[in-house]
């Protein structure tokens, strides 16, 4: 048995531990055997020692423990009083006193289509898993096969490949337009043939050819996500098996005591011809929708959600983003130096595609929208529906990792605990992609997807942000080369 010492006082500094003090107690063990953490690449086996283990099962902070990582799975956790260093293979010591450790975190809804900038940021913020919501799939499969193989840098990739649209589709990007049935049908095994893990649906889609890609997406096993189609109700997509609903769908609508009539309205009116008229509308049906929501129409839905395990994806980072846009913009934020200046035209209020067109009754209906969507996900969160985090990567002020813990925070505001928090970036996504034997928690046998905190997060959700060191795949990335790829991000985003 051996007993570690503290190696170093001053690990919050991302100075590694550079030699073992130790006592012999039962079995012989040589220094040669015992390495720094910065030369990893002789050796496979990492042990951190007195850190405070947060394993995302919801069970207590463990503290003071020794975790030992071979290759990229964790071995043994113990207590540091009593860890048991493999033999036969060099050992990388980290003392991690006053650190804690958690899963690493997943963004469940992001789009993408450049690694350069955006891998750097996603691992330097401890995001090593992301769903990508619609994208070109070649180039996706490709970056993902370089993951796997080393090649590349980057989280793991889950990815739908082109969206599944209607007839003059409402979807940007890579799209399959389906009007019917049999092409619903080809769309799936045109997919699930290329090599995509999930199908995403969006608002055009018709109401046969949506059931119809339900069904044969069960028979090919992969699970439909997306947008709630305008042809169908929010229940009706939970009963039908969509297994997540992004930006709530259409919950609010549902719960109406208008019901139908917000949207047979709509279909009343002109063709607009001037862009504003466009939110005006909205704003208009909008605040009719806020104003007859019905309680108890709403708690009907979440029970057939929780009925159904149809997971919601809020992407409460978007929601935020486009409701204040103008402070956003007006304030500056320090962070764009990670973003082209091509990208960050558009985001100017006045460029950008969701804000140029806004008018004074829009903004207000957003603002009231805003509040009453965090009162939403409260409500869901409360009746036991299941969350996952996702920002949209993308839109305007979403910054590829960072804005991931502030879709923590958001959920914080909205009324989970950090730790219910924190289980919708680490244990629940690994729980919907079937790899919770796998991924999502801190314990034996898991793979060595980690980040060590500098504070506990459990304390104040912000602590996130507070990142000492992130392990990827068992490869042990420390605060300074984080910094550095942040600093190749931002290289990268003035080409």
């Amino acid at each position: 048995m051996l007993e570690f010492q503290h190696l170093q006082k001053t690990c919050s500094s991302g100075v590694l531990a550079r030699r073992l003090i130790f006592a012999l107690m039962l079995l012989p063990i040589s220094l040669a055997g015992m390495t720094d953490a910065r030369a990893q690449s002789q050796t496979d086996t990492i042990a951190l020692t007195h850190v405070t283990v947060i394993d995302m099962t919801g069970a207590p902070p463990k503290r003071n423990f020794t975790v030992i990582i071979s290759g990229n799975r964790i071995i043994d956790i113990r207590p540091s009083s009593r860890p048991t260093i493999p033999s036969g293979a060099p050992v990388a010591v980290i003392d991690a006193e006053g650190k804690f450790l958690i899963p690493g975190l997943w963004d469940m809804h992001v789009h993408f289509n450049r690694v350069d900038t955006t891998f750097p940021l996603f691992i330097a913020n401890g995001v090593t898993g992301v769903r990508n919501m619609g994208g070109e799939l070649a180039d996706l499969l490709r970056w993902r096969a370089e993951v796997q193989a080393g090649k590349l840098l980057g989280p793991q990739i889950v990815t739908c490949g082109p969206i599944i649209d209607g007839p003059d589709p409402a979807a940007h990007g890579p799209t399959l337009v389906v009007k019917d049935e049999a092409e619903a049908l080809t769309a799936v095994d045109s997919l699930r043939q290329r090599g995509a893990d999930c199908i995403k649906v969006y608002d055009k889609v018709p109401r046969d050819a949506y059931f119809a890609i339900i069904e044969e997406a069960k028979r090919q096993s992969l699970p439909v996500v997306g947008h709630v189609p305008l042809s169908i109700t929010t229940r009706e997509a939970s009963d039908a098996g969509q297994r997540s609903i992004e930006h709530l769908g259409s919950i609010l609508e549902g719960s109406s005591s208008l019901g139908d009539e917000l949207f047979s309205a709509d279909k009343s009116l002109p063709p607009v011809k001037d862009p504003s008229e466009f939110p005006r509308r909205l704003a208009a049906r909008g605040t009719r929708m806020l104003d007859t929501y019905d309680p108890q129409r709403a708690a009907a839905i979440f029970a057939h959600f929780v009925k159904n395990r149809t997971w919601q994806v809020p992407t409460l980072e978007v929601k935020y983003t486009q409701t204040f846009i103008d402070d956003l913009f007006a304030k500056g934020d320090v962070r764009q130096k990670y973003i082209s200046a091509a990208e960050q035209e558009w985001w100017s209020p006045s460029r950008n595609f969701f804000a140029r067109y806004r008018t004074p009754e829009y903004i207000t209906y957003r603002r009231r929208l805003w509040q009453k969507e965090l009162d939403l996900v409260r409500e869901m969160h409360r009746a036991g529906v299941h969350f996952m985090t996702g920002t949209d990567l993308g839109g305007a002020f979403i910054f590829p990792g960072f804005s991931l813990h502030h879709e923590l925070e958001l959920l914080v505001a909205a009324g989970f605990t950090p730790m219910e928090a924190l289980q919708t970036a680490t244990r629940n996504p690994a729980i919907f992609l079937g790899q919770s034997h796998r991924l999502g928690t801190v314990e034996k046998g898991k793979q060595a997807n980690l980040i060590l905190l500098n504070a506990n997060p459990l304390d104040d959700i912000r602590n996130t942000q507070k990142i000492n060191a992130v392990i990827l795949n068992g490869r042990f990335l420390p605060r300074d080369q984080l910094d550095k790829l942040l600093g190749d991000a931002a290289a990268a985003a003035k080409n």
